[in-house]
């Protein structure tokens, strides 16, 4: 159609001087970037958001209602959080008025562009418009690109600094998605399916605040940018793995240009791997001048250490190859130990070779360095007892390590895995029976005697069970009055001490009951020291935890012999037996008697007491929830 429904300033062309000067004269904007808002609202239906319709297009400045075209250097600019639909790829001629696919440019600061099937946009450079597409700024940006549909700026594109600012190209199923620009500065989402055909002339940039998405449906089916100048990585990678499970030596190319900097800050995977295995990110020399970014899945090195023994241990308990000629464990906490005799490094013990040199030996570091060749990692490395358990404050378990191995090769670093073992933390931890069948501990570990008002147990999978909870309120063997929190259920137990608090002795273990009941081990554990406002992160042990030597009269096994465990006795005379009976037989009179000889006597692991003193503060969740009552039965 012919654009005569209002006047629209046409571009300067190569006439005579006077004429041009008139045009000039008579529009003042012949060379300035005119501004097409698009005017459908978010709630609009489809049919009416529809990018190729002229109505949904106003220039203000004029009155004009026109599809933005470069042939009269246009911008189209999504500012009211509406997603334009495009289904069509032609007119596309940029010398023509009647295109409606050659955009000078485009600006969606808050709203989308969905382009699909058999849809086309190519923003276009001339007539003084820039060629340029730019997503979010001013609110959030979405760019979706479906099979079948194609993007091409001639320009720049830019993604603002917001992860809500995201950029799709592809889908599960379907044609090829097509995505061509001549740079990219991507500092928000991308997303690539492996039918994503993403091209970028010269080069690509990820930000900190990037996130780059990448689907991959099997060994040579995934998601891919290709770049004709450097790409400069940094930011999050996410590996979204569909339809088949990768296994070790399986690698994948996911960035590619003619050189390749920086790092991703964080990498990730929805893959389930085991527990010696990760995902690497390394460069690659692909040859002919081009270097590629490859994400691949490796067998790491493991570094056993034990919490009770201080002894760190490098393990391969997988099959393949391993070199290296470097290694690092460090510890912001200062949870190293800095004398002499803990570290047997491998300079002194003569183990993968003969040429390694020490680094400096501190609270926060061990290294060696290999001088010549890779080693290939054999058999079990000891390291010593490096690690102290209770260094640092209580509170802070120290169970920070990082282990970092490197190969001479390629120069790759590797994450290894850090596993611990044994219970020895300057904390107090939870340790949970795995199998949800037996009885979970509050312990003080620690060489350090606290004082807590409250604590709370969180499952985000709801493994919790109220019914095998014994709490301190159910037990009302320390004393003082604990409450539990007013809707405790599948999520969370949580109780605080309303009269005072409770002291619990270095070395105590206090039985809560098998509050587990297996499955997903995403239990988390917060406790409130005395006169604090805000609670401490305690720590999770899944081990079966063997208590001390039992108490006489002790029948509900807390550690005490108190009320708590006459109401057991009564509860269950005629009974086989109860726990700690002495092999007393039924429930009976003999029971009564044992338990009123050993009336106050406590295991040593128990030992703990409450002293009355009004609370400072409980933690947020129970102050909010607290009811001041009891489960019902």
């Amino acid at each position: 159609m012919v654009r005569t429904k209002s006047f629209r300033p046409q571009p300067p062309v190569a006439l005579a001087v006077p004429f041009a000067a008139i045009l000039l004269a008579l529009t003042g904007v012949a060379n300035a970037q005119v501004n097409y808002e698009f005017q459908p609202q978010p709630t609009d239906p489809e049919s009416s958001r529809l990018w190729q319709e002229n109505a949904n297009w106003f220039d203000a400045n004029l009155g004009n209602s026109f599809v933005p075209n470069v042939f009269f250097n246009e911008r189209a600019l999504i500012n009211n959080g509406a997603t334009a639909v495009l289904t069509v790829n032609s007119p596309n001629d940029p010398n023509s008025d009647t295109s409606v696919v050659t955009p000078g440019a485009v600006s969606i600061g808050s709203g989308g562009l969905d382009i699909r099937s058999g849809g086309g946009l190519f923003v276009t450079a001339g007539n003084g418009a820039p060629g340029s597409f730019t997503l979010g700024g001013g609110g959030t940006g979405t760019l979706l690109v479906n099979p079948g549909g194609e993007l091409s700026v001639a320009s720049s594109l830019n993604v603002a600094g917001n992860s809500a600012n995201t950029i799709t190209v592809g889908g599960p199923t379907g044609a090829t998605a097509t995505l061509s620009a001549n740079s990219a500065v991507l500092s928000g989402t991308t997303h690539l399916y492996p039918n994503a055909d993403v091209n970028i002339g010269a080069g690509v940039q990820f930000v900190n605040s990037s996130v780059y998405q990448v689907e991959i449906g099997g060994p040579a089916s995934y998601g891919s940018i290709a770049a004709g100048g450097p790409v400069t990585t940094a930011g999050s990678l996410q590996l979204n793995f569909s339809g088949f499970t990768p296994t070790t030596g399986q690698s994948w190319v996911v960035l590619e240009g003619s050189s390749v900097s920086g790092s991703f800050a964080n990498v990730s995977s929805n893959a389930s791997l085991d527990y010696n295995e990760t995902v690497v990110v390394s460069e690659a020399n692909l040859g002919a001048g081009r270097f590629g970014v490859r994400a691949s899945i490796e067998e790491v090195l493991v570094l056993e250490v034990n919490r009770n023994t201080g002894v760190a241990t490098v393990t391969h308990p997988g099959s393949s190859s391993i070199a290296l000629d470097g290694y690092y464990v460090g510890s912001s906490l200062g949870s190293l130990r800095s004398d002499d005799g803990s570290w047997n490094s491998l300079n002194e013990s003569g183990q993968l070779g003969n040429d390694w040199i020490e680094t400096a030996q501190t609270v926060n570091n061990v290294g060696e360095l290999k001088v010549g060749a890779d080693a290939t990692f054999g058999a079990s490395v000891n390291l010593g007892p490096i690690y102290n358990a209770l260094a640092g404050s209580f509170g802070e378990s120290g169970e920070d390590l990082e282990f970092v191995y490197r190969r001479s090769s390629d120069g790759v670093q590797f994450p290894g895995v850090v596993r611990y073992t044994g219970d020895l933390v300057n904390s107090l931890v939870l340790q949970v029976d795995p199998s949800g069948s037996g009885d979970a501990y509050l312990r003080n570990t620690s060489g350090t005697t606290v004082e807590i008002d409250a604590y709370e147990v969180l499952s985000s999978a709801g493994r919790l069970s109220t019914s095998g909870w014994s709490s301190f309120d159910d037990q009302n063997g320390t004393g003082n009055a604990w409450l539990e929190a007013g809707d405790v259920g599948p999520s969370l137990l949580a109780e605080f001490d309303s009269e005072g608090y409770t002291t619990i002795a270095a070395g105590a273990s206090l039985n809560l009951g098998s509050l587990y009941s297996g499955g997903a081990q995403d239990l988390e554990f917060n406790f409130l020291l005395r006169g604090d406002e805000s609670s401490t992160t305690g720590v999770v042990i899944y081990d079966q935890y063997v208590a001390g030597p039992a108490v006489p009269g002790d029948f509900n096994n807390d550690g005490f012999v108190n009320a708590a465990d006459y109401t057991d006795y009564r509860d269950n005379v005629g009974a086989s037996s109860l726990p700690n009976d002495n092999g007393l037989g039924v429930v009976g009179p003999a029971h009564y008697q044992l338990w009123r000889d050993n009336y106050g006597a406590t295991s040593p692991a128990a030992a703990q007491a409450s002293v009355p003193e009004p609370a400072a503060g409980v933690l947020i969740a129970i102050a909010a929830l607290a009811a001041g009552r009891r489960r019902s039965a």
